[in-house]
């Protein structure tokens, strides 16, 4: 394995007497983009600029081939290029004469730009998208452009370790993931790069490693599915989230379900059963958890949804394999949740023999049921045997509702009963 081409050994970072971050150990090889990712304020920058001079190294050591503390700033420009999160001071120079500068770590002192250097930033205009604004003044550019080529520029120092500080912050989509997909293609062409995202899915589709920086400390970095989990992003960033792998680009997607301090109250008002599935329950399981219940789910299978916002909202249920069948003990546990519930709902859930038991716990369970639309020859796919459960529900007293919104409502109604 190659030596790293930037290290934090032991670093403690800050400002004056100031720590911002302590105690860091992080490698970044050849090849490797490396994500920093934190709540606002936490010091992913703070890294960053340690790196660069533009913050204070109070211990340790970072090391680019030497001590970064002990290289000429033109030295250190010749290896690590920036670019930052906040945009340059812009005067009245051309697009091509700021990126251009990129070139002054690799010239004598007042040397111009020979063949070599002009090659060089043509190369990466045209890489950047931005040799259509060559002779633009930068002064009159959007944000985007802007930033684009302050990549550029970058680039043109030809450096072996690229900092990024949310690099596409100013960027709209096409932009943003042209640029990413770019500085991707740098690292597997042997570039170090160390990114700071907000975006925990972007990090996460970018980058080889993730490390989270909160509370004065960098975590050890690792595979964005083994650092981005449901239980890191509720301790560091207070949110409950699911995550899962995207279908599309096999990376991992991080979709925020609540914020921790809307679950605050969860479970004072009591238990609201819900029988759901294949994503029926998602709506109800964020309003009535917001409200200050708790809910019983059911038993639900891995991979389905409503499975996935139950445990990252830390709902009760039942998880099974996926696809598979809620068996007789399974069953039993379910009732007893829902007879521990003030009121049981019924969502617009498809029914079939593998899901079956839920309905038929919730009418075992003894308390309210409150059904939701109309059971239908397009959600009884149990050879009607729903559809009976249902008139049973309707027998024995069930409240009927149009629509999901009307829930909350007719819930409050159960508040005052005993479970």
């Amino acid at each position: 394995m190659s030596a790293p081409s930037l290290e934090f050994r032991d670093a403690t970072v800050g400002y004056g007497s100031r720590t911002v971050v302590r105690a860091v150990d992080l490698e970044v090889r050849s090849g490797e983009f490396v994500g920093l990712v934190g709540p606002n304020g936490a010091g992913k920058s703070t890294l960053l600029r340690a790196v660069t001079g533009g913050a204070d190294v109070l211990g340790g050591d970072i090391v680019c081939g030497s001590s970064v503390l002990r290289l000429p700033e033109r030295e250190r420009a010749q290896l690590i290029g920036v670019v930052p999160q906040s945009q340059p001071s812009v005067f009245a120079f051309t697009a091509r004469a700021f990126v251009e500068m990129g070139r002054h770590p690799h010239l004598g002192r007042l040397a111009s730009l020979g063949p070599d250097d002009h090659a060089v930033v043509d190369e990466v205009m045209e890489r950047t998208d931005t040799a259509r604004l060559a002779a633009e003044r930068i002064d009159e550019l959007s944000g985007g452009d802007l930033q684009r080529l302050t990549l550029a520029q970058a680039l043109a120092q030809q450096p072996r370790v690229l900092l990024l500080d949310e690099p596409t912050s100013h960027l709209d989509l096409n932009h943003a993931l042209q640029v990413l997909d770019l500085v991707r293609s740098l690292a597997d062409a042997g570039m170090a790069v160390l990114g700071v995202f907000h975006d925990l899915g972007i990090a996460a589709r970018y980058a080889d490693r993730v490390s989270i920086v909160a509370d004065g400390r960098l975590t050890p970095s690792a595979p964005p599915a083994e650092a981005l989990t449901s239980r890191v992003i509720s301790d560091v960033f207070g949110v409950r989230a699911v995550v899962r792998t995207d279908p599309v680009t096999g990376s991992v997607a991080v979709t925020p379900v609540l914020r921790g301090d809307d679950l605050a109250s969860a479970g004072s008002r009591g238990t609201v059963g819900l029988v759901c599935g294949s994503g029926t329950g998602i709506a109800l399981m964020r309003v009535l958890m917001r409200a200050g219940y708790d809910v019983a789910a059911g038993a639900l299978n891995r991979g389905d949804v409503d499975q996935a916002v139950a445990e990252a909202l830390g709902a009760r249920h039942v998880a099974l394999p996926p696809f598979g069948e809620i068996d007789v003990e399974a069953e039993e546990a379910v009732r007893r949740a829902y007879a521990d519930a003030r009121c049981v709902v019924v969502c617009p859930t498809p029914f079939g023999r593998s899901n079956l038991p839920n309905l038929r716990a919730a009418i075992g369970s003894g308390r309210p049921l409150v059904l939701v639309g109309d059971m239908t020859a397009e959600r009884d796919f149990s050879g009607g045997e729903a559809t009976r459960l249902w008139d049973e529900a309707f027998a024995l007293g069930a409240t009927h509702v149009l629509s999901e919104s009307d829930v909350p409502a007719t819930v409050v109604a159960y508040d005052g009963e005993e479970a």
